[in-house]
């Protein structure tokens, strides 16, 4: 895939003025959280559930530290 320089430029420059505001923050609970029985992680970047579930909080614990290993 090719792209101009100028679009790359455009491309950066929207990225970096986005609106982040309110996203990617974990309550003061922590990232892990008990959804419907499972447990989920709360994106830093987007706020959002990663789709993965896991069977026991140290299990979702252990896959946010492998993340950011």
């Amino acid at each position: 895939m090719k792209i101009s320089e100028s679009r790359l430029r455009s491309i950066i420059r929207y990225v970096l003025a986005e609106d982040k505001s309110g996203k990617g923050k974990c309550p003061e609970s922590g990232c892990v959280t008990d959804r419907d029985g499972k447990w989920r992680i709360i994106s830093n970047k987007t706020g959002k559930l990663w789709p993965q579930t896991y069977d026991t909080k140290e299990d979702a614990e252990d896959a946010l530290k492998a993340y950011h290993a």
